[in-house]
């Protein structure tokens, strides 16, 4: 394990294993899974800077390693449907991590500069040039507010 590393080879294994299940490789593998883009480094780069997480992390990566060992041993020979219910079992067991995992799985993921391309998007950065946004039809606007317009003011004022 390299000196900066937080996690073992089999974690960064395993949590990789997991990342290919949380966001698959398309079915005609134009788009790459959580998995082999890397987003198990970024994961650890940001566990590294916050205490809580990293320890959230290794206790759900833990948690993770003793569900596979009881649904047959080694990981990597489980079958997808039995990873499949791995994740579901996670998602259910602990849910603080499961839910701290898919955030950053999506911002490692969706921040790499590679991956907007791949669903039509500018690789430009959001800031300081911005995307294009297209006007709003002010009709469906107003629509969109009816229902809490119609609602009243549900606030207490303060004098």
């Amino acid at each position: 394990m390299p000196d900066d590393a937080i996690w073992s080879e089999s974690h960064k294994a395993l949590l990789n294993r997991i990342l290919d299940e949380i966001i698959p490789t398309s079915d005609d593998d134009r788009i790459p899974s959580g998995g082999s883009l890397g987003v198990a480094e970024y994961l650890e780069a940001r566990a590294k800077g916050t205490p809580e997480l990293e320890e959230q992390f290794q206790r759900g990566l833990d948690r993770v390693a003793a569900l596979a060992e009881r649904k047959g041993g080694v990981f990597e020979d489980l079958s997808s449907d039995e990873w499949q219910q791995l994740v579901a079992d996670l998602q259910t067991l602990e849910p603080d991590f499961f839910s701290a995992l898919l955030r950053h799985t999506y911002m490692g993921y969706y921040t790499e500069p590679s991956v907007p391309p791949l669903f039509g998007l500018t690789d430009k950065a959001p800031h300081p040039d911005g995307y294009d946004v297209p006007d709003e039809d002010v009709e469906k606007l107003e629509r969109l507010v009816d229902p809490v317009k119609a609602r009243g003011r549900c606030y207490r004022e303060v004098t």
